[in-house]
């Protein structure tokens, strides 16, 4: 029998493990396209590897975040171009009302002193925008947040490396009163935008491990990982965000009516101690003790001002009721604030200063919006988003930054998610919670059984 016969008459032996591997990677180009310009935009454009984390240029890394910028553009215009269902998700609200601040961004860089910066942050808010809703759309809620998880969290990790290599870049020392100064984890961003970073990391990470049963030793360390660095950040407005959020996604684990006896009490106790030590001793000198103890500067009126803000947003109110309509435009409040500081310290006075007082009332809307859809029809992932980013947008900026980023994203998919016809996000403890019954109308908390 010769070799060319045996094929056709002997055993044919087939490899079933290796073709279900490479049928697990068989994805379509578009889809690898999206994941990777996702995990590039939540890994880059936030990283800042300059000594001074407060400088703006155009630099080489500006000029790779714009790239990636351009890619996610040119990503999201094909799946608006396309897919009717991507047009769709656009025109539905509260992200309709996103597009409205993001259109008031275009018009108010006619007006700013620096437009051709102004006109490319606007851009670059579309792209992400664009970018995000197709993704959503053609390839999933869960591969998307899978992949953004996976950027902040190589962001985290080299973050690590550049603090204890590079000690000039990963370590900033922050001026305080009298000479001060108060050395902070900075690593590849300013320690306030790295706390946001690692806080979200956190709040991302443990919705998909509680939540959608995403569960594995390396994600744990990742979030290990990421709660060392925010601890190290000292940034306290991002620890505080991400606890709230994490209590406030999953109020509906511990408020329960076989708790409410024991809530009561507590609080009946607490309120009779609080009135005794009143009668004993000076409460207010305490309490401005302790703060001084929390304080980097060592003295309380840091926070009672949060942290010289005040001052900030007071300054910021003045300065847009002289450009009430059309604002300053993007990326120009370095040039505004140097004498206080390079940002406004509030999302919601950042989108007013950028865009004028019909923006900031629309931003104003929205959150307005979304605190009550998160009371009627509670989900973990999109109240522990929203919560983390609407706390921390009380101090920071946050999102619509000058080029879009994680964040930024996180936002959209949180507006974006009740709009999915998809609904394969919701997990199935999560569908329990979305179809209880609405509050009365009175509004009163409502505990679950």
């Amino acid at each position: 029998m010769s070799s060319v016969d045996f094929p056709s008459r002997g055993l044919r032996i087939r490899n079933v493990e290796g073709e279900q591997f490479l049928d697990r990677f068989n994805i379509p180009i578009a889809t690898i396209a999206g994941l990777t310009l996702i995990f590039a935009v939540s890994f880059l454009n936030l990283a800042n590897l300059s000594a001074d984390k407060d400088s703006v240029g155009i630099d080489a890394q500006v000029l790779v975040k714009l790239i990636g910028i351009a890619g996610a553009g040119l990503y999201g215009a094909y799946g608006f171009c396309t897919d009717r269902r991507v047009r769709d998700v656009l025109q539905s609200f509260p992200l309709f009302w996103m597009i409205i601040i993001i259109a008031m961004y275009f018009v108010a860089a006619l007006f700013s002193i620096t437009p051709l910066i102004s006109l490319a942050s606007a851009i670059a808010m579309v792209a992400v925008l664009l970018m995000t809703v197709t993704s959503l759309v053609q390839i999933g809620v869960l591969p998307v947040l899978n992949s953004i998880f996976a950027g902040v969290a190589c962001f985290n990790v080299i973050s690590w490396v550049v603090y204890f290599v590079w000690p000039d870049i990963g370590i900033l020392a922050e001026p305080l009163p009298e000479g001060k100064f108060q050395e902070r984890m900075s690593g590849l961003a300013h320690p306030n935008t790295l706390g946001q970073v690692t806080g979200l990391t956190i709040v991302l990470g443990t919705v998909l491990f509680a939540t959608y049963r995403k569960r594995s030793r390396l994600r744990v360390g990742l979030i290990l990982v990421a709660v060392a660095a925010l601890v190290n950040s000292l940034s306290r407005t991002s620890l505080a965000s991400t606890v709230l959020a994490l209590l406030f996604a999953y109020r509906h684990v511990f408020l329960k009516r076989k708790y409410l006896e024991l809530y009561v009490a507590a609080c009946f106790f607490g309120l009779i101690g609080v009135l005794l030590i009143s009668t004993q001793v000076n409460i207010g000198k305490k309490i401005e003790d302790k703060l001084t103890l929390v304080s980097k500067s060592g003295d309380a009126e840091e926070l009672t001002s949060a942290t010289g803000r005040a001052q900030i947003w007071a300054y910021t109110i003045r300065l847009i009721k002289l450009r009430p309509m059309a604002g300053y435009g993007a990326a120009t409040s370095k040039y505004f604030l140097s004498d206080y500081s390079f940002y406004t310290h509030n999302m919601l006075l950042n989108v007013a200063f950028s865009t004028g007082i019909i923006g900031g009332t629309v931003m104003l809307i929205i959150i307005l919006g979304r605190l009550r859809s998160m009371l009627l029809t509670p989900h973990p992932l999109i109240d522990a988003i929203l919560m983390f980013i609407i706390i921390n947008g009380f101090f920071e900026n946050v999102i619509l930054s000058i080029l879009c980023g994680m964040p930024t994203m996180l936002w959209f998919i949180a507006l974006t998610l009740p709009s999915l016809k998809d609904k394969s996000w919701l997990s199935a403890s999560a569908q329990k919670v979305s179809q209880r019954p609405l509050p009365a109308p009175e509004g009163r908390l409502r505990f679950s059984q």
